[in-house]
């Protein structure tokens, strides 16, 4: 599995394309490389392209694991969001499933959502995250 990094857009802060065949491994090498570049920050935007890896060989195991790679990087994930734009509906189903396990995750404030289109998933990045119970009145 390959991917490439792309720094700065609009909206997104960094954009991430990968190619090949998906592996849970694989798809946390492209996470440890943002996270230790000192353009990382807690409120990143991230446009994630997986419309050409290949995500058949992974299952449900592998996507529990994956988020529980992202569950050991919550501290530097903070708020991030991750629009992940997916090329066919068997790999946007194994993405939403992972979207589920990070969203009811407890761990895990970062914001993820499954896109077909990169229009779409730029469309989500530009919106204002919503105000949490916390910050209200403040």
């Amino acid at each position: 599995m390959e991917h490439r990094t792309t720094w700065g857009g609009d909206p997104e802060d960094a954009s991430i394309t990968t190619f090949g065949t998906a592996t849970a491994e694989g798809l946390d090498v492209w996470v440890q490389e943002a996270l230790s570049d000192s353009r990382f920050h807690a409120k990143m935007r991230l446009l994630v392209d997986h419309r050409q890896l290949d995500w058949s060989g992974l299952s449900s195991d592998d996507v529990h694991e994956r988020v529980k790679l992202f569950a050991n990087d919550a501290a530097h994930l903070d708020s991030a969001r991750l629009a992940v734009v997916m090329g066919t509906q068997v790999d946007f189903g194994m993405a939403r499933m992972e979207q589920a396990y990070i969203d009811i995750n407890p761990d895990l404030k970062m914001k993820t959502r499954v896109f077909f289109t990169i229009k779409d998933a730029r469309e989500w990045l530009s919106e204002q995250p919503a105000l949490d119970a916390s910050s209200i009145g403040s």
